[in-house]
């Protein structure tokens, strides 16, 4: 399972997972869930825990078993859909606009940072 089916798979409310995996898997409909990352939280919320946007994500998500290398979902042209340095993804999120999603481990801890402002940010995590 690669990282978008499966942070789907456990992030994304139950009723909108078809959806989104439909939506991410083909080019010209992928831009309106990315749209959805910016507007809506449709997180299960139980998985969500609010941080603090700032220069601390990585090192809270190295704790939590974050490696070197992440999966992008959302923001700009030539962000999206790239894997990429942890260090590097959370830069780029924290200057892009819109909402963005850095999977870390695969249906198991990601970063989701809303589009700014309001910027609210939550790391998402399936274990305790």
């Amino acid at each position: 399972m690669d990282h978008e089916e499966a942070f789907v798979s456990v992030f994304i409310v139950p009723e909108k997972r078809t959806r989104y995996l439909e939506f991410l898997r083909k080019p010209k409909r992928r831009a309106e869930i990315l749209d959805r990352l910016c507007h809506f939280f449709d997180f299960v919320p139980q998985l969500a825990t609010p941080i603090t946007r700032g220069s601390g994500l990585a090192s809270s998500l190295r704790k939590r078993g974050a490696g070197s290398t992440v999966h992008v979902i959302g923001g700009k042209d030539g962000f999206d859909g790239r894997d990429m340095p942890l260090d590097e993804a959370i830069d780029e999120a924290m200057t892009d606009p819109g909402g963005v999603v850095v999977s870390c481990i695969p249906g198991q801890l990601a970063l989701y940072m809303q589009e700014f402002p309001p910027g609210d940010t939550y790391i998402l995590s399936s274990k305790p």
